[in-house]
């Protein structure tokens, strides 16, 4: 063995042959859904369960059963691509409450960096064209803000 090995490869190693690095792909499904689907069918069908490669999706009224039973091939076709395999063969509509992906909270909150010298020149040439003092005023708070928060 290499030293030090990605924790990652470990565990992918470990898992090889135990089919649970398949069911944890599987699982991947709920971390994906809404990015896959888009946050407004997202809040309306969540997957419930996937057993041998059946995808048994939740849909919160008959209006978006309908809908969906048009789009179940391109969603199939969206995740097998975002789960870089295919995982999901089937997608089964069933009436069900779907509740609503819980939002993300930040591990961290992250402080603002501070600027360069050299950025703070850069975001006054680039505001110097600008005649009306209050929005230049403006367009530099936005660009130095805009920097900070970049990571």
């Amino acid at each position: 063995m290499a030293f030090p090995q990605p924790l990652s490869g470990v565990m992918k190693e470990s898992l090889a042959g135990t089919g649970l690095a398949e069911r944890l792909r599987d699982a991947e499904i709920w971390r994906v859904w809404p990015e896959v689907v888009g946050a407004t069918l997202a809040c309306r069908a969540q997957p419930l369960r996937i057993i041998n490669g059946t995808l048994t999706v939740a849909v919160s009224s008959a209006p978006w059963m309908q809908e969906l039973r048009f789009m179940t091939a391109m969603m199939k076709e969206k995740l097998n691509l975002r789960l870089g395999g295919e995982v999901v063969r089937e997608i089964v509509l069933k009436a069900g409450r779907a509740d609503p992906p819980a939002a993300e909270v930040p591990d961290e909150v992250r402080e603002p960096r501070q600027l360069t010298p050299q950025q703070m020149t850069m975001i006054e040439e680039q505001s110097a064209s600008i005649s009306d003092p209050e929005t230049r005023l403006a367009f530099m708070d936005l660009m130095q803000a805009s920097m900070e928060k970049r990571s």
